[in-house]
């Protein structure tokens, strides 16, 4: 999933379903809750197994980021860009549009909620005052402005990832009709585009100029999403995805490096790498694991566990690892997460992918009328 993806829609023999991205969401969520539960533990406990065995078992044998910092969400953005790629191949540009937003906003608005309730309550801390923190707070961070504001008042910190999937929703709905016609010219436009975005907004004098540029810095990873689906999909040769996805990932690299926007850490080009690379290995993949209806389940949640893992986890975090040690906190922590996403999958997001399709499907018959 994206993490903002709840699944590919149902498709014909020709396209098929890919049954790899469900098991990839769910890989995605997983580095991304152990991202924030070992960063937690890292500064409270660090002597903790769980630390220990991501810190030693993964970080240490792959070379990637600490605590898994950018894979969790590498993951989500390459297979973001992926699935979008795949469902616009059938859609216009304004049902495109029209899906993402009903799939985006509801559960968005749901989370950012809790989270800003959290936080007044003083349930868990983030970089915002809970006595500051207002009706305006709360209304900006409804539609992801409060990166913005100066100082940023953020509620959800994970969703400034939304922002970058925002701008790649539409790039692909306005060239929807270039995607069919010259699949290979869309990602290629998009690596200079972005370059030049990049080097036209780095003014950190300016108020929200430099989070501009930061976030259209990572726009190539929903780009090498795209290119996956269209090598997959045999729309492009291989070399030809190879030679764009060069491109946009050196300007990843650039951006990186040279402006250090990331700030997760030395090896976020490797940890990159390894997210494609595992796409690319598990998007063709297939099997009884794929297609268990445990994978499927969990994977249609991915964008609910990204959006409320802190608020529901980093409570119970603190408040019970005092009390019965850091193992039982976690499952505690991780049990509230899973309770949490299943209501707002339930009550929220599955009636409002309900709601646009009945909406689709009485526009569909007042035209056969």
């Amino acid at each position: 999933m994206t993490a903002t993806e709840a699944r590919p829609e149902a498709t014909t023999r020709k396209t098929g379903y890919m049954h790899g991205l469900d098991l990839l969401r769910v890989i995605g969520s997983c580095a991304v809750v152990l991202t924030h539960l070992t960063a937690w533990y890292g500064l409270k406990d660090p002597g903790f197994w769980v630390v220990t065995a991501v810190q030693e078992g993964v970080v240490g044998t792959l070379h990637l980021n600490d605590h898994l910092h950018f894979f969790g969400v590498a993951v989500f953005l390459v297979v973001s860009g992926v699935v979008v790629t795949h469902v616009a191949d059938r859609e216009s540009p304004g049902q495109f549009l029209r899906r993402r937003v009903v799939r985006l906003i509801p559960l968005l608005w749901a989370a950012t909620l809790l989270g800003w309730l959290a936080i007044k309550f003083g349930l868990y801390r983030t970089s915002a005052d809970p006595a500051a923190l207002g009706f305006g707070d709360l209304a900006a961070n409804l539609v992801l402005g409060g990166f913005f504001l100066s100082p940023p008042v953020v509620v959800l910190g994970v969703t400034w990832t939304l922002l970058i999937q925002i701008g790649f929703y539409a790039y692909v709905a306005a060239t929807i009709p270039v995607l069919r016609r010259l699949p290979w010219a869309a990602p290629l436009a998009a690596a200079p585009l972005c370059f030049v975005v990049v080097l036209a907004t780095f003014d950190v004098s300016v108020p929200g100029l430099s989070q501009v540029g930061s976030l259209i810095g990572y726009l190539p990873l929903l780009c090498l999403g795209q290119l996956v689906s269209l090598v997959h999909s045999r729309k492009i040769a291989p070399l030809t995805g190879i030679a764009i996805g060069v491109a946009h990932f050196a300007v990843v690299v650039w951006v990186d490096k040279l402006y250090r926007y990331s700030g997760m850490g030395e090896a976020v080009p490797r940890t990159l790498l390894f997210g494609v690379l595992l796409t690319v290995l598990l998007v063709s993949m297939d099997g009884p694991v794929c297609r268990s209806p445990f994978v499927r389940g969990w994977a249609k949640r991915t964008y609910a566990v990204y959006l409320v893992h802190i608020p529901a986890m980093y409570p119970l975090l603190g408040l019970l690892t005092p009390l019965v040690g850091p193992t039982l906190a976690t499952v505690a922590g991780l049990a509230a997460v899973a309770a949490v996403t299943e209501v707002l999958h339930r009550f929220v997001e599955v009636p409002a992918d309900r709601a646009i399709r009945r909406w689709e499907r009485r526009k569909r018959e007042r035209r056969s009328d």
